[in-house]
């Protein structure tokens, strides 16, 4: 019997999956709108069609939204796992009795404890996604670099792996909560501060994404809708790039600080391969305007941003699937 070859892919905010020979199949927003009835959830929507649910008319009293994933951990296993079972079947061909079962690749930040690892295998296991590969996001990108020592650093919504990766796996790593979601939290406290204005994180993320640069002359502004904070009525604000450009050098600052830190670690041998082959920068933070470049001129190291930076974990685990030796040999 031949097998489904998937690679999972969960963060906090956004769920990938890849299938080898297809590339990546699914990408969705990591969230489940739910409803508690006896003590469990029940399962209303999942991904996109959790917000779309979320903001509609026909919504039922008692839903709310779950992100179930947070900081590179299962936060809500129950949670977790109806996300995934409703992915798993979105994204593969509808399975009969005669179905090949499925092999999984699932990514893990590199400072996961060994109790959350379990924890990660027990939800990919009631989900019907029996004896996973564990395999850290750093050693999954290294698969798609021809350098044979890469400084990886993976940045993503709620945390950022640093780490140096060679070729029996990770030499030196950390994860930090340096990441997208840090700018999003500075971004609502001045708002808060400044236009006595409350948003929302999602709100503020919109806002990063649409003017957030790391060059500090853009002309470029945003109108953002929150509630007052004096008489909680509607209101808006115009927001400039400028405004947030401290906000989000303050943590591409703190993010540089770290890979400074993890290269300091490298062996004395390995220092001039590593500086050579530059920095990967991968993850969604990778897409902000002029990030690279930022890192570049504080790091004094090359810093290199793939095509499609998010997806680039999920598409370098699915290169272990024609190298098995090599990926149990870096595990």
């Amino acid at each position: 019997m031949y097998s489904n070859e998937l690679v999972l892919d969960m963060g906090y905010a956004n769920t990938i999956i890849a299938a080898r020979g297809k590339g990546v199949v699914l990408k969705e927003p990591s969230v489940v709108a739910v409803l508690k009835q006896r003590g469990k959830l029940k399962l209303i929507a999942s991904g996109a069609d959790a917000r779309r649910y979320m903001k509609s008319r026909e919504r039922a009293h008692g839903v709310t939204l779950i992100r179930p994933i947070k900081e590179g951990v299962i936060e809500n296993a129950e949670a977790a796992i109806l996300m995934l079972k409703d992915f798993l079947h979105k994204a593969l061909p509808r399975r009969s009795f005669l179905s090949p079962k499925i092999e999984v690749i699932a990514l893990i930040s590199c400072g996961t404890s060994v109790v959350e690892r379990k924890n990660f295998e027990n939800v990919l296991s009631e989900s019907g996604l029996k004896s996973p590969i564990l395999m850290e996001t750093p050693i999954a990108i290294s698969a798609l670099l021809s350098s044979d020592y890469n400084l990886i650093v993976n940045c993503g919504a709620s945390i950022a792996d640093v780490a140096i990766v060679g070729p029996t796996g990770i030499i030196t790593g950390c994860s930090v909560t340096t990441c997208a979601n840090a700018v999003d939290a500075k971004i609502c406290a001045y708002v808060a501060d400044n236009y006595r204005l409350g948003i929302s994180p999602t709100r503020a993320e919109e806002v990063r994404i649409k003017i957030g640069s790391f060059y500090d002359n853009q002309l470029i502004s945003a109108e953002v809708m929150g509630r007052n904070l004096v008489d909680n009525s509607p209101h808006q604000a115009e927001i400039t790039a400028n405004e947030i450009f401290p906000m989000m050098s303050d943590v591409a600052l703190n993010l540089a600080d770290v890979v400074e830190s993890v290269s300091l670690m490298c062996p004395e041998k390995l220092i001039m391969d590593v500086y050579q082959a530059g920095v990967t920068l991968t993850g969604g933070f990778a897409n902000s305007y002029g990030l690279a470049d930022f890192l570049t001129e504080r790091l004094k190291m090359t810093v290199n941003v793939p095509k499609t930076p998010e997806d680039t974990p999920a598409l370098g685990a699915l290169a272990f699937f024609d190298n098995r030796d090599k990926m149990y040999k870096m595990l």
